[in-house]
């Protein structure tokens, strides 16, 4: 209910408050109440990360946070990562990166249902002991032969 005072905020995610992302106007939108959001905060998932060690990454689709289709944030566009070659070893790094700890697992063919945006990785190699997705080797970042019907996932 109310004022709706911002619309089209475009984060990076290393921003320290809300108010140093990239938004339109104050109280300049195209939106309706529906379009409400809203965060829920946990201890492990919620620190800033060193964008030198490589992009955001976040879990989409699951049943709870601790999985989902796998998408990172790369030139201010959330994508998904292709599951060729993708293995529990990269499920781990992904898992870690956001702050869980224990098994993971792999899963494969958008099992989390397909992506809307861009396929940002493929081919990507982790050998398990990264703490982020983005250091570990992929080949290059705008090629890849893949559909959304190939997008990764993982289950922390």
């Amino acid at each position: 209910q109310g004022f709706i005072l911002l619309d089209d905020v475009a984060c990076v995610g290393t921003e320290l408050s809300l108010l140093d992302c990239p938004h339109s106007n104050w109280g300049q939108h195209d939106c309706s109440h529906a379009e409400d959001l809203g965060v829920r905060c946990s201890p492990e998932s919620n620190t800033v990360m060193d964008s030198s060690l490589g992009p955001p990454v976040r879990l989409v689709d699951g049943e709870s946070t601790k999985e989902g289709r796998v998408e990172v944030l790369l030139n201010g566009q959330w994508g998904s990562v292709c599951d060729d070659d993708w293995t529990d070893r990269d499920a781990t790094v992904v898992c870690r990166q956001l702050g869980f700890s224990g098994t993971a697992k792999a899963r494969a063919m958008a099992y989390f249902g397909e992506g809307h945006g861009p396929i940002h990785l493929d081919n990507v190699e982790c050998s398990g002991t990264e703490h982020t997705l983005g250091q570990c080797a992929r080949s290059d970042t705008r090629i890849h032969s893949c559909w959304h019907s190939e997008d990764a996932g993982v289950i922390c």
